[in-house]
């Protein structure tokens, strides 16, 4: 033990002595385990985007929507207003339809807002209050409106973020005026921003009105442009789908030949496919990044054989002073080891800083995946040794005297 305790000062002062060969060594070892870091954090936190898009689209939520079936010249007609879908229909669906937990019809038109001397045309959507919760869509402030506020066709307005910020600034709006078509309405609750949707949409620049309200004071109509559905479970959804359309072409009378004027999606294959292609592209990086760790291993092995044949002098005269073939294998193993796992460590602190520039720039929430960091961290240690180990034992092999006489 005590000859083991005499060799590591000699250890310290080599390593101090060439420290730009040191430093080359760290830095080869950090590039290696932050790049595996922050390539996995960066593609778990893509992977953490979509599963909250997904909680607020609704595994278990199925869209009917009205679609233009008639057709001129082979082509479906875009310019006609679509009325197919009206409250007998929804009322059907509801009574027809096996394991709906909520549910929420939906109206919508682009009209203009107007709040103090700042006006903008916007998205506004008439919801029942139940289609918040289907959402999973947070307040940031304030509150919504209720069911006997929509049975009252109450002039309330929710409101997106970015409507929030356009219209009002920096102050509250909760409790504010907003004229929507010179109508007015109070603003109740500003909701939480979320940004762009899986299907590319950004409900943040859109107002929210009860259902009757937009109806009857704003839009004027007396059909839907959507119904939501909210079943108890995945499992019901290919039933539900079925039973729905069998319902609505038997109350539109649709013939064996005619298509059908209404669709009914479910989210299951957005998410299927979405889902798939976030988990592709974390088996990939994580083999890039596991290739990465191999060239930084291969650097780390570069550096100890250059190491060794520069100081073969010095091995030479070390073996006729007494030293043995493992006390020249211990130290040279030694040095490049603890160089490797001082890197590996700074590359695990830069890869976390790394993943946190990166989320914020990319707009993904930042997602330090600790299994993947202890088994990067552990790979890099274990390879940078063993590459280490091959420099090491070829300087306990040389022959005394011919290192000796090496130039």
């Amino acid at each position: 033990m005590d000859h083991w305790r005499r060799l590591l000062p000699g250890i310290g002062r080599q390593l101090w002595r060439y420290k730009l060969r040191s430093g080359l060594a760290i830095v080869c070892a950090a590039l290696g385990v932050a790049g595996a870091t922050t390539a996995v954090n960066y593609a778990s936190g893509g992977r953490e985007q979509v599963l909250t898009q997904i909680r607020r689209l609704g595994s278990n939520v199925l869209t009917i929507s009205a679609e233009q079936s008639r057709g001129v010249a082979d082509r479906a007609r875009t310019g006609a207003i679509v009325t197919t879908l009206v409250p007998a229909d929804y009322a059907a669906i509801l009574r027809e339809t096996a394991g709906v937990v909520r549910s929420s019809a939906r109206v919508s038109g682009s009209l203009r807002l107007k709040a103090g001397y700042l006006s903008k045309v916007a998205p506004v959507v008439g919801v029942e209050p139940a289609w918040f919760g289907m959402k999973s869509w947070e307040l940031a402030e304030g509150s919504l409106y209720t069911g006997e506020d929509e049975k009252r066709s109450a002039r309330l307005a929710v409101i997106g973020a970015t409507v929030a910020r356009d219209l009002y600034g920096d102050d509250s709006p909760v409790g504010e005026r907003l004229f929507i078509n010179r109508v007015p309405f109070d603003v109740v609750g500003v909701l939480r921003e979320r940004g762009a949707g899986l299907d590319g949409s950004t409900e943040d620049g859109q107002v929210y009105v009860p259902l009757n309200t937009a109806m009857r004071r704003l839009l004027n109509v007396d059909y839907y442009g959507a119904i939501l559905l909210e079943l108890d479970g995945p499992p019901r959804m290919p039933a539900a789908t079925r039973d729905i359309t069998a319902l609505l072409r038997e109350r539109h009378r649709m013939t064996e030949h005619r298509p059908d004027d209404f669709r009914v999606l479910s989210q299951t294959d957005l998410i299927s496919a979405q889902l798939a292609s976030a988990d592709r592209l974390s088996f990939l990086v994580r083999w890039i990044g596991r290739s990465g760790l191999a060239v930084a291993g291969l650097g780390i092995l570069a550096i100890a054989w250059i190491t060794v044949r520069d100081r073969t002098r010095e091995i030479g005269t070390r073996r006729a002073l007494g030293a043995t073939a493992p006390d020249i294998f211990f130290q040279f193993a030694a040095e490049a080891g603890l160089l490797a796992v001082i890197g590996a460590l700074a590359g695990l602190a830069i890869g976390v800083v790394a993943s946190r520039i990166l989320a914020t720039q990319a707009g993904l929430p930042l997602v330090v995946d600790a299994g993947n960091a202890a088994v990067a961290l552990g790979l890099a240690i274990a390879l940078n040794l063993t590459f280490a180990s091959w420099p090491a034992v070829r300087a306990a092999r040389m022959d005394p005297i011919r290192a000796l006489r090496h130039e």
